[in-house]
């Protein structure tokens, strides 16, 4: 075990170095690089196993990565359907992405580049919904989950196959639909979409948001009643896009602009302002962004004011309302406070400038 993770170490110190060219498979021949993997992955029709893992701080990754997954017998059984992708969150890749004050002039030279790999890795962490590691997945060549697997008493391969096993039926069945959505077409592509996206943990739909994007242009006359759902489905990815990329203010219009979608009904029009006033709300906000809420509330409303969405809005418009008159007090309390300083303030530079008398 020492010496697996003295193998280990070196090989992150060789990652976290100032080399020019990204790393993309490590010395087992697992993809470091998730984008990269898939992008294969498609390109060969392969399955993958993915691992987000802690090597350094879990107490578990490096064991099942020496037991398990790094060896030939793993290889050998899996490689020719799988292609294998890690995505590590150790402590030393935080460290090498943001460096003390103190780190020396190379670690700060070397920082963007690994602040990069970070931002790449925890893109992975965000969509997979990780909250423990390590975590295994199953993939379609799309990335689709297909199983997960958050814990793995596994010592060796064997045990392994006996886990995976046990799941036979449930991943049989996500590959069966996964196939039967690649088979289809038009109106049938769609129902197979969307028994695809009941059928996955509702964590991992956002990864089907390709599919997602498909279902209008397959239902142009909302035939199946679908359409107005992922509207909906596809704002709530463009949601999180928005978040993933340090974009927060760009969230609330992804709403409004989905509640103003021709095909969608009037419950789930009230839904999209909702989510809209609820996104600005999240935080304690402006008075510009109050004036925002009881914008997106009062929209909500007027949709319809007796279903169980516009009566809910109409109580929490009772309260915004409340605190916008808190807001616009305290705010005129602040200016007011203000133009007195600034009044004793320049009464007080007219008194100094004034010249004394003898």
């Amino acid at each position: 075990m020492k010496k697996f993770l003295l193998v280990l170490v070196a090989f992150m110190t060789v990652i976290f170095t100032g080399c020019a060219n990204k790393e993309v498979k490590n010395e087992f021949g697992w993809y470091t690089d998730y984008d990269a993997c898939l992008k294969q992955a498609k390109a060969e029709n392969k399955k993958v196993f993915l691992i987000v893992s802690r090597d350094e701080s879990d107490n578990v990754s490096a064991t099942l990565k020496q037991t398990v997954l790094y060896t030939s017998e793993f290889a050998e059984k899996y490689s020719g359907e799988y292609l294998f992708c890690e995505v590590d969150i150790s402590p030393s890749l935080f460290k090498a992405a943001k460096p003390p004050k103190d780190a020396d002039k190379e670690a700060k030279k070397n920082s963007k580049k690994f602040e990069k790999i970070l931002d790449e890795r925890m893109r992975v962490v965000t969509i997979y919904g990780i909250q423990n590691t390590p975590t295994i997945f199953m993939l379609s060549p799309e990335g689709y989950v297909i199983k997960d697997f958050t814990y793995i008493p596994c010592a060796n391969v064997g045990e392994f196959d006996a886990l995976l096993s046990t799941y036979n039926e449930e991943i049989s069945g996500m590959q069966g639909m996964i196939e039967e959505v690649k088979a289809a077409s038009g109106l049938e592509k769609v129902s197979a979409i969307d028994a695809l996206y009941e059928g996955t943990n509702s964590t991992y739909r956002y990864l089907l948001t390709d599919l997602m994007r498909e279902v209008e242009k397959l239902d142009k006359k909302n035939e199946t009643g679908l359409v107005g759902k992922y509207i909906m489905a596809i704002a709530t990815s463009d949601a999180m896009d928005a978040y993933m990329a340090r974009k927060p203010e760009k969230v609330a219009s992804i709403y409004e602009k989905s509640a103003k979608h021709k095909m969608l009904t009037d419950d789930q029009k009230q839904q999209s302002y909702y989510a809209a006033a609820f996104v600005v709300g999240s935080n304690t906000p402006t008075p510009e962004e109050t004036k925002q809420i009881i914008s997106y509330l009062e929209k909500a409303i007027e949709i319809n004011p007796e279903s169980n969405i516009g009566k809910h809005c109409a109580g929490l418009l009772e309260t915004v309302k409340e605190f916008k008159v808190r807001q616009d007090e305290a705010e005129a309390q602040k200016k007011a406070q203000e133009a007195e300083e600034k009044k004793n303030k320049k009464k007080s530079t007219a008194e100094e400038a004034a010249p004394v008398e003898e």
